[in-house]
């Protein structure tokens, strides 16, 4: 396939969050980090990248635990994950500290997925991500957080 288009979207928003429960990373207060790309043909897949800077911080506890995983959206269609639960596309992050005086977990995932969205609406991409037991999350931390979208045709 040759690449037909590229998106790059891009934030340096810290964002931070101890949700037991996912939520969007977001590019400004109130604002959830989306990109979104239009296939010029049905037959076209979206090859997406996400490289977020991460990190997980507990202080004074032993453990710092979470969860970020990325999202799809086509059309006006709802947020689903776009391998259609083939390979779900999360990242679970865990430390342990046996001297229970804190945690601070940074990593830089990076995903990327071919994905066949059929179709020539909108397509929309973002992440989410959940914490456990007291942990505090922070997406991008000031530092450049990138997600590239490529429509490939066949």
């Amino acid at each position: 396939g040759k690449i037909l288009q590229v998106v790059m979207g891009s934030s340096a928003y810290s964002f931070t969050t101890s949700s037991a429960s996912y939520v969007d990373v977001e590019q400004s207060s109130g604002v959830a980090w989306e990109t979104a790309i239009t296939p010029s043909a049905t037959s076209s897949k979206i090859l997406l990248s996400f490289n977020p800077s991460v990190t997980m911080l507990q202080s004074g506890a032993s453990a710092a635990r979470g969860t970020i995983k990325v999202l799809e959206k086509i059309g006006a269609g709802a947020y689903d994950d776009p391998s259609a639960g083939a390979v779900e596309l999360l990242t679970m992050v865990g430390g342990y500290d046996y001297g229970a005086s804190g945690v601070q977990i940074r990593l830089r995932p990076v995903w990327e997925f071919l994905s066949s969205t059929n179709t020539t609406d909108e397509c929309k991409y973002k992440i989410q991500v959940e914490t456990s037991g007291g942990t505090s999350a922070t997406i991008n931390g000031g530092e450049l957080s990138t997600v590239i979208l490529l429509e490939v045709g066949a």
